[in-house]
């Protein structure tokens, strides 16, 4: 497992800058243990107002490094996943949202923009002796960057 992808489950939305991630090479995993609030400073219900009295599931996972989806149950009770997405030059957001839904059947419920936290990391194949052991091959920032999120559903 690459260094990079260990990130997100400890951290938060993470931007890998040093081997760029072709969107046919990534797959769906669950993963994500950090909710949004890691990511965004406002309550989800502002980025997104479907998301007004609906409880989180749990049901997290990313889609390489630069996508993220958290689950939840909306207030009428309809699953739905809250997605961000890092739109960096080699990142389709597009085609890594259709990855979320195992069906393949994705129905876009919302999307727009919004301000969020990205860890910016560089790794090396090589690490130093001395690396934190967090992240040992990687060093990075934490930086607030303008994402892609939405709210979908499965299915139908």
């Amino acid at each position: 497992m690459k260094p990079t992808v260990k990130l997100i489950t400890a951290f938060v939305l993470c931007v890998a800058i040093s081997t760029p991630i072709l969107a046919d090479q990534v797959q769906r995993q669950m993963n994500v243990r950090q909710g949004p609030e890691t990511v965004f400073k406002q309550p989800v219900a502002q980025i997104v107002p479907g998301l007004a009295g609906a409880k989180a599931t749990s049901q997290n996972g990313r889609v390489g490094n630069e996508f993220v989806f958290w689950g939840y149950r909306l207030a009428d009770g309809t699953p739905a996943f809250f997605y961000a997405c890092a739109a960096v030059p080699g990142v389709d957001c597009l085609t890594r949202r259709t990855q979320i839904c195992v069906s393949g059947q994705t129905k876009v419920l919302s999307e727009n923009q919004s301000m969020g936290n990205v860890q910016k990391l560089s790794c090396q194949p090589v690490c130093d002796v001395n690396a934190p052991k967090a992240m040992p091959c990687c060093t990075g920032s934490q930086q607030t960057a303008d994402l892609e999120v939405g709210l979908v559903s499965c299915g139908g």
